[in-house]
């Protein structure tokens, strides 16, 4: 068994050692492409900035700890409701579809979205938003208010689990946990704003490690633990079936145990039952998502229903290492010369398999790039995914200064969250060095997870940054357990020792030489990436919404229908989306002194799907006029079904909310890497400058 133990140690040292390295090294985000050398040099800061804060937090009283876990946790419920109610954004995806799809239902409508026909495993997700929007009309709130308040409870419960934990190791891991999920940009966008099914993972794992703690704690697995790990282990298994990697975490540390009885006891005995109570959760999860699907009038056998081979169809494409794609899904849906979709995804994976075992090559570059692929973002890809996050935004509420510097922004905090999760990473990667073994222990427990996840997804799935974001609480546990060891380190380990040994005059010289070169990439080389466009104001209208024969509402000869709009900073282009049956006047009006005075009429042509007009718009309130001024009932475009659209402000009519579907932009694109931002990193590199320098 210590060749168990020997390979599972070797196994974690090498892929945790490989996740650094990408995490590190890896330019391309979906934000845009990262300077490298500030990562380093910000991974670098953070660390010397990290070793003072826990050398200090180290001689704090108990009293005075629990006074500083206790006002983080204060402000971070407060940063919670800020980001929320200050910054909205339209959301997409399968959010969007579970969310209508949730609304439809519970207006007596049995038609599916074909999204859901696709994927039963968002039967629970959906059946979730159900609650919450029949929650919100029991109390006459809006659907957003409930929605918001549940994720923020999510995410508050995730922060104290993680502080809970470390807590129990030591007083200090609590304080300096408390810090760091404060600073964690992650806790502030995608478990907020989408919601998903990525927060109750994330707390789930949470809770099974936490079970796992009390276990080695007391040796022992009483039977009260059986009912709570077991619905731990269901909920974990419906928000993510990904999680039967602790399955199999379990079963190694249950052989480790058994085959080394005089350090371990009869601890794999409870480490059996802690197995067989996950078992009943993963029973319980079916019985759970088939009487769902039975209580919404779910048909599990529908034949769009996708086979559980169709993922690992998907994972298999060579040409797009592993990630999803439309022709993917439509190969599956249509199963063109096949009877069935399982029929078709059998014979692609063969047909797949086949052709990478025809160019052997083709293999280690397809594993090694799904898996760097779930490494290769700070944020995990948290503010992309689901979100128009990338290149366009669609704001529906923000203050001036994110919109008008979101590109700028946004590569900051990818960068300053790559260097945070690679200082993680190599603190991991140090102490599994340094121990030279895999004990059957909390730590080797939650990154055993963590890599199982990232394998999970390398072999047997499709791949994108954001499925290995519900390990971040595991990683912040066991980064912060594996903190302390390399604080402890004389020499900063991720220097060559040639380096680390030149002498602080020699070492602030070579700094200095690297921020000169950090600072002359994002001034020249890092500018030619594509510049970010500034969306002012937006609303996006989805495909499954709004087209030309869906969406569309009747104005009555001489009715109008008006939409408010604010516009918190100036923008010069706006595209108004129509698909009006005949001619329609246009008005944009401004309000001035309580009065609203048009700065915009227009006549827009029948069959028009998108208007566009270059002009000038200062910051102020507008509104967006249809008027019907023609002797018939005609057609314009809009999103009806708004009881699951976050906008601040929608357009009543005929006694029902819609939406007007518009963008308000700025012509002049700005580029990501901006004066300020560049001035930003080289106050930054002073400041490490002047902490290496006084601290060595």
């Amino acid at each position: 068994m210590k060749l168990l133990n020997r390979m599972l140690y070797g196994s974690l040292l090498g892929l945790f050692g490989l996740a650094f390295f990408v995490m590190l090294l890896e330019p391309y985000t979906d934000a845009g492409f990262v300077e490298l050398v500030s990562v380093v040099l910000l991974t670098l800061l953070l660390f010397f900035i990290f070793r003072f804060i826990f050398r200090k937090l180290k001689n704090f009283s108990a009293v005075q700890t629990k006074k500083l876990v206790l006002l983080n946790f204060i402000l971070f419920i407060i940063f919670q409701i800020v980001a929320v109610s200050a910054v909205r954004l339209q959301v997409f995806g399968d959010p969007w579809h579970t969310a209508t799809q949730a609304l439809q239902l519970i207006e007596g409508s049995h038609v599916w979205d074909p999204w859901l026909q696709y994927y039963p495993n968002l039967i629970p997700f959906m059946s979730l938003q159900i609650v919450l929007i029949k929650l919100s009309s029991l109390f006459h709130l809006s659907y957003y208010v409930l929605f918001y308040g549940f994720n923020i409870l999510i995410n508050s419960l995730i922060w104290l689990m993680v502080v809970r934990i470390l807590g129990r190791k030591k007083p200090a891991f609590a304080a300096f946990a408390s810090i760091f999920m404060l600073i964690l940009p992650m806790n502030y966008d995608f478990i907020l704003r989408i919601g998903y099914t990525d927060g109750i993972a994330i707390l789930m794992l949470l809770l099974l490690a936490s079970q796992f703690q009390m276990l080695l704690t007391n040796r022992d697995f009483k039977k009260r633990q059986y009912l709570s790990l077991a619905l731990i282990f269901m909920l974990a298994y419906l928000a993510r079936p990904n999680v039967i990697v602790v399955l199999v975490a379990l079963i190694i540390f249950a052989l480790i145990a058994f085959f080394d009885k005089v350090k371990y006891g009869n601890l794999w005995q409870s480490l059996g039952k802690y197995f067989l109570a996950c078992l009943i959760g993963m029973v319980l999860a079916f019985g759970a998502t088939r009487g769902l699907a039975k209580a919404v009038n779910y048909d599990m056998n529908n034949p769009n229903v996708f086979p559980t081979s169709n993922w690992f169809y998907e994972s298999v494409n060579f040409s797009s290492m592993g990630e999803w794609t439309t022709a993917d899904r439509d190969y599956i849906l249509y199963h063109p010369g096949y009877e069935t979709a399982k029929e078709a995804a059998n014979a692609g994976i063969v047909q797949r398999v086949s052709e990478l075992a025809a160019a052997p090559w083709k293999i280690p570059v397809l594993y090694i790039t799904k898996f760097s692929s779930l490494w290769s973002c700070g944020t995990f890809a948290t503010g992309t995914d689901y979100q128009l996050y990338s290149y366009v935004y669609h704001w529906a509420k923000a203050p001036a200064f994110l919109i008008e510097h979101i590109g700028a922004i946004n590569l900051f905090f990818e960068s300053y969250a790559k260097a945070l999760m690679a200082l993680l990473l190599l603190a991991i990667f140090l102490r599994l060095k340094q121990e030279k073994k895999a004990p059957v222990n909390l730590f080797t427990f939650a990154i055993l997870i963590i890599m199982g996840i990232s394998l999970f997804h390398t072999f047997l799935w499709e791949v994108k940054p954001r499925y290995q974001f519900m390990t971040i609480g595991l990683l912040a546990v066991s980064g912060i357990l594996s903190l302390e060891s390399l604080f402890s380190l004389k020499s900063v380990p991720f220097l060559p020792k040639r380096i680390a040994n030149l002498g602080k005059k020699k070492m602030v010289v070579i700094l200095s030489l690297l921020s000169v070169l950090s600072l002359g990439l994002m001034a020249t080389v890092m500018r030619m990436q594509p510049k970010q466009t500034i969306v002012v104001n937006a609303q996006f209208q989805p495909l499954n919404n709004y087209n030309l024969d869906k969406g569309l509402v009747s104005l009555k000869p001489g009715q109008k229908i008006s939409q408010n709009v604010s516009l918190n900073t100036t923008a010069d282009l706006l595209n108004v989306t129509t698909a009006n049956s005949a001619e329609l006047e246009l008005r944009v009006e401004k309000k001035v002194n309580q009065k609203w005075l048009s700065v915009l009429t227009a006549s827009v042509a029948a069959g028009t799907t998108d208007y566009l007009v270059q002009q000038p718009f200062e910051v102020g309130q507008y509104r967006i006029v249809y008027d019907n001024q023609t002797a018939k009932t005609q057609k314009v475009g809009a999103m009806t079904e708004t009881a699951v659209l976050d906008y601040p402000t929608r357009a009543e009519f005929d006694g029902k909310e819609v939406s007007l579907g518009f963008q308000f932009t700025k012509i002049q694109a700005e580029y990501k890497y901006s004066t300020g931002l560049i001035a930003l990193f080289a106050l930054l590199y002073l400041l490490l400058i002047g902490i290496y320098y006084k601290t060595h």
